[in-house]
């Protein structure tokens, strides 16, 4: 037996595990399911209660600590003794039906504040949570693309008298994917001639999310003169931060700038300084983005100071895809328009498909976030 084991038998465990699918099966990574490891851990410390084929993972709160959509964005503050529970598990309906009985009526869950988090796209979950009087207060966001809501219900003896605040988020900051009434048609045709005059070499992206290659880039304004640079250093993993200790990364323009006088006339329509800008490539025939966050990148964002993605159509076709998802877990699939503008949150998940016979070219401009620019949207 290992030592992760805990003791316990590893049939056992996998049998547990597979009693969690109602959870793991919406987890959008492998590193965010609820696994035979973890699931040992959660034995030791005696923090998984079975009821039968129903399953629940919580612990006691030992620290206060925020609840966040992302990083700096807090909706709620947990505190010393309330109960979290992180995992749910079932199978059947009567299972659902038991879960709602235990959560509703279990003394160590109705003597306690309780939090539980669940898949946003499960509606099941949702659905128990509900019959079980627990009311959601909050999205959080990971970096592993999963959409987690947040649900809280207060101790009975305080039903009554609420003694819990949450903080309001503001709305821009449930905003996914949202279009600019703005139109640069004429610009956008200019552009697309001078692309395929110039014939560029695109760079591949560096993503993991890049699936089969198929995404490429090249930089008008970056952090080196090279328009084939399309690298943030911020956003690289340590090997590459220590292969590159000794270089200077600045943002600047790059040689290919100049040669787009159309771009010029796009970026001036945004009062705020601008950092990156790009044409970003999908390649045709199934070319695709992976369902992805960009948190790695610190500095994304919409309130001041932060930098928010904006994206315009350069050339595209009517089979591509781009795919977004809510706060509600909600998917809004959007076909851009060739010259129309979009905001695009990418600190949610978010994916795009190429199923056309042609590339599709976008300009992909990253601005510093002001009141102007979001009173745009």
């Amino acid at each position: 037996m290992k030592p992760w084991q805990k003791g316990i038998e590893l049939d056992y465990l996998k049998k547990i595990e597979k009693m969690f699918s109602s959870y793991n099966n919406f987890a959008q990574h492998e590193l965010s399911k609820f696994k035979k490891n973890n699931i040992a851990d959660a034995f030791s410390k005696d923090e998984i209660m079975i009821i039968g084929e129903t399953l629940l993972h919580y612990k006691e709160v030992k620290r206060p600590g925020p609840l966040n959509m992302f990083p700096g964005i807090t909706f709620a503050h947990k505190k010393p003794g309330d109960i979290v529970i992180e995992h749910l598990g079932y199978k059947t309906e009567n299972d659902k039906q038991t879960l709602v009985e235990v959560l509703r009526d279990t003394d160590e869950f109705l003597s306690k504040d309780v939090w539980v988090y669940a898949h946003e796209e499960n509606e099941e979950d949702k659905e128990v949570l509900r019959r079980a009087n627990f009311y959601k207060v909050g999205t959080r966001f990971n970096s592993l693309a999963d959409i987690i809501g947040v649900y809280f219900r207060e101790a009975k003896e305080n039903l009554f008298e609420s003694k819990r605040t949450f903080i309001e988020v503001p709305e821009y900051e449930t905003y996914t994917l949202k279009q600019f009434n703005l139109d640069f048609s004429k610009q956008v045709k200019k552009i697309q001639e001078r692309l395929e005059d110039l014939d560029l070499t695109f760079t591949n992206h560096y993503s993991n999310y890049n699936k089969g290659k198929s995404w490429s880039a090249i930089s008008l304004r970056g952090y080196t003169d090279s328009p084939n640079f399309i690298t943030k250093p911020i956003e690289m993993n340590k090997k590459w931060q220590e292969e590159h200790k000794d270089e200077h990364f600045e943002m600047r323009d790059t040689s290919m700038r100049s040669k787009f006088p159309e771009v010029e006339e796009i970026l001036s329509k945004f009062k705020t300084e601008i950092h990156r800008v790009r044409f970003m490539k999908l390649k045709p025939g199934g070319g695709e983005l992976e369902r992805h966050t960009d948190q790695v990148d610190p500095d994304v964002g919409i309130i001041n100071g932060k930098l928010m993605r904006i994206h315009v159509p350069i050339k595209t076709n009517d089979k591509v895809e781009f795919t977004s998802w809510s706060p509600e877990g909600e998917k809004t699939i959007v076909n851009m328009k060739e010259g129309s503008v979009w905001y695009l949150d990418i600190r949610k998940p978010h994916t795009a498909i190429n199923n056309g016979d042609t590339e599709r070219t976008h300009l992909v401009i990253d601005v510093v976030a002001n009141d102007s620019v979001r009173g745009m949207l």
